[in-house]
């Protein structure tokens, strides 16, 4: 890994060595994760190569330039993409996952462009599968609804913390003055609260999305606004690190949802356990979909991974994940960026199984 003023990484791109200067830094780095899944729903096996299921394969750039008093100027751009066909992910976006720049000091950081959501780093941090994202074989990887995770033409705040808290906000204007669709369509509010404490944290998260039950949207569809809640807590135990989450959806279908979100009320929870083992990890996930308009669209989870690092960068591992359906819920062992094997007809049970690896740079 190397890091080269703006003007270094133009003279890599001749051949030319890069020298890193103090006033500025470009960093350059990335993941590549892939595995093979054997899959069967109701009798029927899939045999597949999967792209990122443990952790999102990705490569970025991140910058950071020193503005004087203790004021620096920050910038991401990251490009998720497909291992097994080299395609961008995020709908094609060069930097779907993040695209920012910012300002951080003492009175904490703020950032413009793509940003995460605070459900998405409270969801990452307390679900126990992988470092910063949600990996193969957690429950919330495969219930969480994707749109509340990630936020274009948004402003993310995250404070300094103040006697174990920490504060997290972010506003997001959806369809940004777009004259084709309704003017508040996609606009996202959101806050949460982090404590942490030795051996134990906990977040507290809400969040209002705006959404549309349009098929297609368009400027005179009528729109409707959920509302979420998000309680995680931790504790390191030594011996192994427990988790507990639990999110709330209610009053509004879903921004861009399948039939499995169509419910305007929703819970979901997980619970976690990592035991290390020497270097090495063994994950247990379980969790519950609860749609309390309806109990034969609920889901139940299962997941037990085993992760061994062959060195700091490099890492194998194996799991078996299961996903039990109610009669109207088709909910699937999902990928860290991408869906499962689809169980096709709500109602379907699938059972998976996965060996990998992934190695960063």
């Amino acid at each position: 890994m190397k890091n080269c003023g703006m003007a270094g990484i133009a003279a890599m791109a001749i051949g030319v060595p890069c020298i890193a200067h103090a006033q500025g830094s470009v960093t350059l780095y990335g993941i590549i994760d892939t595995g093979i899944e054997y899959a069967s729903v109701s009798g029927k096996s899939t045999t597949r190569l999967e792209s990122s299921p443990v952790y999102p394969t990705r490569w970025g750039l991140t910058g950071r330039e020193e503005l004087g008093g203790g004021t620096a100027l920050i910038f991401k751009l990251e490009n998720g993409f497909n291992v097994d066909n080299g395609t961008s992910l995020q709908n094609g976006a060069l930097f779907g996952r993040e695209a920012w720049i910012g300002i951080k000091n003492n009175l904490g950081q703020i950032q413009f462009g793509v940003n995460y959501t605070p459900f998405h780093t409270t969801l990452v941090t307390y679900s126990l599968g992988g470092i910063d994202t949600l990996a193969w074989g957690n429950a919330a990887n495969n219930f969480v609804l994707p749109a509340t995770l990630r936020t274009n033409n948004s402003v993310r705040y995250v404070s300094p913390a103040m006697a174990g808290f920490t504060l997290r906000a972010a506003y997001a204007l959806g369809s940004n003055g777009a004259t084709n669709l309704p003017r508040t369509f996609g606009n996202t509010m959101a806050v949460g609260i982090s404590y942490s404490l030795k051996n134990f944290s906990a977040d507290v998260d809400f969040m209002t999305q705006v959404y549309s039950t349009a098929t297609t949207p368009t400027a005179a569809s009528q729109t409707q606004t959920g509302n979420y809640a998000l309680f995680a807590a931790k504790y390191d135990f030594g011996l192994a690190q427990a988790a507990v989450l639990f999110e709330t959806h209610r009053g509004g279908s879903a921004l861009g949802s399948a039939a499995n979100y169509a419910n305007v009320n929703n819970n979901f929870y997980e619970v976690s356990l990592v035991v290390p083992i020497k270097l090495s990890g063994l994950m247990f996930s379980f969790g519950q979909y609860k749609n309390l308009a309806n109990s034969a669209g609920n889901a139940t989870s299962y997941g037990v991974r085993y992760d061994y690092p062959l060195s700091k960068r490099t890492a194998v591992y194996a799991g078996v994940a299961a996903v039990v359906n109610g009669s109207a819920a088709s909910f699937t062992v999902n990928d860290s960026a991408g869906a499962g094997v689809s169980v096709g007809t709500p109602g379907h049970n699938v059972v998976a199984g996965l060996i990998g690896m992934s190695h960063k740079f």
